[in-house]
């Protein structure tokens, strides 16, 4: 396979993926589901003809198309975790599919669809189950190195947390489960070894910010996480929190978040009591962790306390606190909003340094740093003298 195909094939299943990923947030007869199925009809043509068959096996979590091993991103990886979740593990497709037999497969990929039990055969597109005994190279494959595409990623998890948080206004619950997943998300692209902060800044024009942002800052929070050694339970806990840590500002007009000049006296009082207001909503949601109450609670109280709200001298803040902190200022500051411009890194990471020891727990400041500065500076920079 060329690397032209293995291109094409990737972005044939990145399509599919994001299909399903709208099905689930409007409904397969939405426009852009059309629009994306359309796309991926005319890759799939394009790379097969009219007169030709595939056979795709599923393989840990690797696509094998023929014989030939696909790179791994972490939509394939997602392709193949849903169909193996409804029991697929070989799939046969002919170059003459229609655009009904692949919604019919971008149904099998969506979570909150409910197709058959059984997935139907069709003329152009056949389901099935591997027999392991017969492959003979399960074991190359499983070491494909995964391809950088956490913009995509961030743009997909972006959207399903505006989903997941836009009944907090109206006293409904929020889906722990897919919050849980947003992170567990997060945490595989960190296994693969991605560069997690390449992703950040070309996401700065969206116009979702709050969405934007807090993935942004889960993501951040996560692999500065990983970095301090920290696992299991406590780093879910601290991707869910990090992700929920401006859930305040759900309940502020978005006049005032919006507002390119400063607030006044009384927009900035409200401003000050979303840490309040988040902490408040969230201890009553079943299933979120204490921790995210209490990081939304405490994440513009600065190190040295003289943020808000105000606390007694002696409050000790949590870890996870003082990490989304620091991650919701490098974030806030390298993103271009409605009343300045992006800031340049070189800046913002000046800025963080002048605030360590004050507003910012200096050892994590530093190791923050650390880590943006791996990712920002050229190797041949680094090793300069």
């Amino acid at each position: 396979m060329s690397q032209n195909q293995s291109v094409t094939w990737q972005d044939f299943f990145r399509l599919l993926v994001t299909a399903a990923s709208n099905t689930d947030l409007y409904s397969p007869q939405h426009p852009q589901v059309s629009r994306l199925v359309g796309k991926a009809l005319e890759l799939i043509r394009s790379l097969m003809g009219t007169d030709t068959k595939i056979d795709i096996m599923l393989i840990d979590q690797n696509i094998i198309l023929g014989k030939s091993p696909l790179p791994a991103t972490l939509h394939t990886i997602r392709f193949v975790e849903a169909l193996k979740n409804r029991g697929i593990e070989h799939l046969s497709l002919r170059g003459e599919i229609n655009q009904g037999e692949l919604l019919q497969l971008i149904l099998l990929l969506a979570k909150r669809q409910q197709p058959p039990q059984s997935p139907l055969n069709s003329t152009n597109l056949r389901f099935g189950s591997i027999d392991m005994s017969r492959i003979g190279q399960g074991k190359g494959a499983a070491g494909v190195k995964q391809a950088s595409t956490e913009s995509d990623l961030l743009h997909c998890e972006r959207d399903r947390l505006a989903e997941i948080c836009s009944g907090a206004g109206k006293k409904r619950s929020l889906s722990v489960a897919g919050l849980k997943e947003i992170v567990t998300h997060f945490l595989h692209a960190l296994d693969q070894e991605l560069d997690p902060l390449l992703a950040i800044f070309p996401l700065h024009q969206q116009d979702k910010y709050s969405f934007t942002h807090s993935t942004n800052v889960c993501l951040l929070t996560l692999a500065h996480a990983r970095r301090l050694g920290l696992k299991g339970p406590l780093l879910h806990d601290i991707g869910i929190a990090a992700l929920l840590h401006d859930m305040g500002k759900l309940f502020l007009p978005v006049d005032i978040i919006n507002k390119p000049g400063k607030p006044t006296d009384e927009e900035w009082q409200m401003i000050r009591l979303h840490p309040v207001r988040g902490a408040e909503y969230l201890v009553g949601i079943a299933g979120v962790p204490q921790l995210a109450v209490v990081t939304a609670y405490e994440h513009h109280m600065k190190y040295d306390l003289t943020g808000y709200p105000a606390v007694k001298k002696d409050w000790q803040q949590h870890l996870c606190s003082h990490m989304t902190t620091i991650a919701d200022i490098f974030d806030a500051l390298r993103t271009k909003r409605s009343y300045r411009e992006a800031m340049d890194a070189s800046k913002v990471r000046q800025m963080l340094s002048d605030l360590s020891g004050q507003e910012l727990h200096p050892e994590l400041c530093s190791t923050f740093l650390q880590m943006i500065d791996e990712v920002t500076i050229p190797p041949s920079v680094a090793k300069t003298p």
